[in-house]
């Protein structure tokens, strides 16, 4: 960052000044000139006159080594330099990069992740400027060899000669400088623009509600103070979605405004003491914005792409006229950042942030696909299916296009839905299904009201999907069994098949008599209570079912007497 010295210029006199000149010069200078404490002033000024090489020489180092320093002391200071970036070490362009946010997409294990999710792609938002040199100025001086000779009659003559020759450039140089950067407000307006802010005219010192106007400015300052902390597309140029903390930030202002605030109460906008704030209010005269109404723009430190390309001085000697002309060039990088917050505060009304509500008004019909993509009305026992249904809204934005899932009507605990939509069949699944896909949309004017619906009714199909019935000599073959295994029935003591055959739930058993009753059935289970065995018995005596009903879906066994 070019940062100026600003101390108060004090001349020199000749002698240090010429010794100054003389220890840096080439040896021929050297040997030539007269150290001027030694041999005086006048001494040097007749061995300059008489030899030109060593005169020239010496006006070079005057102007820039010499003229160039007392610029910066002499010459009005761009207020506004704070915010340049230094020299461009190489090249003539700054690039600037915003990268946007990614949208969060929902995990769920048990949904297919296909190839579009494998080897798709997934862009990041990212937008590029490019700060190309676009100021190249050069100021011309000429500084004439007689009036050289005669700043050498006065103590402090030769200082004085060189602030002459380089205030007015130096002045100049500023000044357009400044000129330039103010400019950058009314481009950033061109270019996308400011967020807008309505507020009172408080520049009018005879206003009978300048109190309550003033407490309403400042209370507007605050808010968007602390409102840039958060990320949001509204407040730039570039619309893309940036924040900025308080201690980033900086109030330009015109003078008229700034004279009507109360400095204490801005300062808690930035965090900061009273005496902190200079550097956060920056005045702009109020025809510098270039905006009309704007009396005050809050944004941030970065929001100047300035940087210096060249800052240096050439010479050309004039034998005809025995002048040396100069010139002062200055190329310079004159830009501004479209990706920082940047809220113009303006007597002519702000902008409205309109909120895109965009109501749910349906929700399209449930379809369901199995593994292989394709659309089924019903379902098998077993399987997975994939439900899909989206909320339709009045402006079709997709913005509340979200629903969340519901079953009801499964007997298996292992039958449910995920929600993300994904439908798991038990395989012992004995009920009818209903699936319902409900709005995630809230109502604002209506919070309790409840969201758009659409039900499917699935039939289920298939064989029951069982774990096998337990061998008796085994009953723990099966893992999934191992907890509810009913290991055997006998019917008036005789046993029921004695080997199970597996996927097998109807058995038939020869009893004395051919009947049977509810007390004639001797039933063992293994990880079960016993109080958690229910046995039924037809009307007509002939059938037996026995159901382990620990759960709802777990196997039911029925047993034909003969």
């Amino acid at each position: 960052m070019t940062v100026l010295d600003v101390k108060t210029f004090k001349p020199t006199s000749n002698e240090l000044l010429l010794d100054a000149i003389r220890d840096d010069a080439s040896p021929d200078y050297q040997a030539r000139i007269p150290e001027a404490t030694v041999a005086g002033v006048q001494a040097t000024m007749k061995a300059l006159q008489t030899y030109r090489p060593q005169q020239n020489e010496f006006i070079d180092a005057l102007v820039n080594k010499v003229a160039l320093t007392i610029m910066r002391t002499t010459s009005w200071l761009n207020p506004l330099a704070e915010f340049k970036r230094g020299m461009l070490t190489g090249g003539d362009t700054i690039e600037e990069i915003m990268v946007g946010l990614i949208k969060a997409k929902t995990y769920d294990p048990a949904r297919d992740a296909l190839e579009s999710e494998l080897f798709g792609t997934a862009p990041i938002e990212v937008q590029t400027n490019f700060h190309r040199v676009n100021r190249r100025d050069k100021y011309k001086v000429t500084v004439n060899q007689p009036l050289l000779m005669s700043a050498f009659g006065k103590p402090q003559g030769l200082s004085q000669f060189a602030a002459q020759i380089m205030n007015a450039p130096g002045t100049s140089d500023q000044w357009d400088e400044f000129l330039l950067m103010c400019s950058l407000f009314r481009e950033y307006e061109s270019n996308g623009g400011y967020f807008k802010v309505g507020i009172r005219d408080i520049t009018n010192p005879d206003s009978t509600t300048l109190g309550a106007d003033t407490k309403s400015v400042l209370s507007k300052i605050r808010s968007l103070a602390g409102t840039l902390k958060f990320i949001s597309r509204q407040y730039n140029a570039a619309r893309m979605p940036i924040a900025a903390t308080p201690d980033e930030l900086v109030l330009f202002v015109s003078p008229e405004f700034n004279a009507a605030l109360d400095v204490e109460a801005l300062a808690g906008a930035f965090n900061v003491d009273k005496m902190s704030t200079s550097g956060r209010i920056i005045e702009i005269p109020r025809e510098q914005f270039g905006i009309e109404g704007v009396e005050a723009i809050l944004t941030t430190k970065d929001f100047f792409i300035v940087a210096d390309q060249v800052f240096e001085t050439a010479s050309q000697w004039n034998p005809a006229s025995l002048q040396t002309n100069y010139w002062l060039h200055r190329w310079q990088v004159i830009s501004a950042s479209r990706f920082v917050p940047a809220v113009a505060f303006s007597t002519l009304g702000g902008d409205e942030i309109i909120r895109l509500v965009d109501p749910v008004i349906g929700i399209e019909p449930i379809t369901v696909t199995d593994k292989d993509g394709a659309t089924v009305t019903d379902v098998k026992r077993g399987e997975i299916y994939q439900l899909n249904s989206e909320a339709t809204t009045a402006e079709d934005s997709g913005l509340n296009a979200g629903v969340r899932w519901s079953l009801s009507g499964n007997t298996s605990p292992r039958t449910y839905v995920s929600f993300t939509g994904v439908l798991h069949v038990g395989g012992d699944e004995g009920g009818a299904l209903t699936v319902t896909a409900t709005s995630t949309w809230l109502d604002a004017e209506n919070v309790m009201r409840n969201g758009e619906t659409a039900t499917k009714a699935l039939t289920v199909s298939g064989p029951v999907v069982l774990a096998a019935w337990p061998d008796v000599d085994n009953p723990a073959t099966s893992a999934d069994n191992a907890d509810r295994a009913v290991t055997g029935i006998k019917v008036k003591g005789v046993a029921v098949s004695p080997t199970f055959t597996v996927g097998t739930s109807t058995y038939t058993v020869t009893v004395p008599g051919g009947t049977a009753a509810k007390g004639d059935v001797d039933v063992t289970a293994v990880g079960i209570d016993q109080g958690d065995i229910l046995v039924k018995t037809s009307n007509a005596g002939k059938t037996i079912t026995v159901e382990a009903a620990s759960a709802n879906g777990d196997p039911v066994y029925t047993i034909t007497v003969s």
